[in-house]
């Protein structure tokens, strides 16, 4: 036997390597599905944190809308006071104290919580005296700059739990 002899050498057939497998995955899709689950979380808790805020957006929306279409003013006006006070009842820790608020008082506490309270000192009379006036006596401008304060003060608001 001659050992050079290829022949004769115990060598073993070609061997491809095993298919490369689905799982585990590789480090970069781990991070991957680190990030988009961290992601999904930080968008659901943002979502949950400002949906007061989107709910009373919508609904200033629909009550400008209806002033556009020719709804009645004061009565805009009225729903727009109705909704800064629920608003505001909802980021407060102290709703019946909010609730009990009225006059001076209630425009002193929406300036305070206000982005900004000189608006509030100068155009609160709005919020205090549309609501309750004759009907006859509101105005389209009036409501609508009354929407506009609430906006205001509703984007002003930090979102909360």
């Amino acid at each position: 036997m001659n050992p050079l002899d290829p022949a004769q050498l115990p060598l073993r057939d070609i061997h491809l390597p095993d298919a490369i497998a689905w799982w585990p995955p590789a480090p970069g899709w781990w991070l991957l599905a680190g990030l988009v689950v961290a992601s999904s979380i930080v968008l659901a808790l943002w979502l949950w944190r400002s949906r007061r805020h989107r709910a009373a957006r919508r609904e200033l929306a629909s009550i400008l809308a209806a002033l556009e279409s020719g709804a009645d003013p004061a009565q805009c006006a009225r729903r727009a006071s109705v909704l800064l006070r629920r608003f505001a009842m909802t980021m407060d820790d102290d709703s019946p104290g909010i609730a009990g608020l009225a006059g001076e008082r209630w425009l002193d506490y929406v300036a305070r919580h206000g982005r900004n309270r000189e608006v509030f000192e100068h155009d609160g009379g709005l919020l205090l005296d549309v609501p309750y006036r004759d009907p006859r006596r509101v105005g389209i401008e009036d409501a609508r700059e009354l929407c506009r304060l609430c906006a205001d003060w509703i984007a002003a608001q930090p979102a909360r739990a």
